[in-house]
């Protein structure tokens, strides 16, 4: 079973159950996303990327920082068939002008 797999299972079988939940505790915030949201979230992405005329094999940059919106994200690339190539965003610009001409992405997703 692949991975995206589990994720549509978990989403069907246990939807209201908490999948991922993030702590802000400087902000005294919690986030939580249950597992139906999370496969849906990772449904949109995957529609969006495959509307770019993303396809399998194709490379996507995921290059944003830590929080609970990256699973998601990089879930949707999966699903698309799309080899996910996260990058640590505390590279410099030119370290990430050097990844994405190695991966020759089609397309680079990236947060604040």
């Amino acid at each position: 079973m692949l991975i995206t797999e589990i994720l549509a299972r978990n989403g069907r079988m246990y939807p209201d159950d908490i999948a991922l939940i993030e702590r802000e505790p400087e902000k005294n915030r919690r986030t939580e996303l249950t597992w139906s949201r999370f496969d849906r979230q990772a449904n949109r992405t995957a529609r969006a990327l495959q509307r770019l005329g993303i396809r399998k094999g194709d490379r996507v940059i995921h290059l944003m920082m830590n929080g609970i919106e990256w699973l998601p994200i990089y879930f949707g690339i999966l699903r698309t068939g799309a080899w996910a190539v996260p990058l640590n965003f505390r590279f410099v610009v030119r370290t990430i002008m050097k990844c994405n001409r190695t991966a020759e992405a089609r397309v680079i997703f990236f947060g604040p």
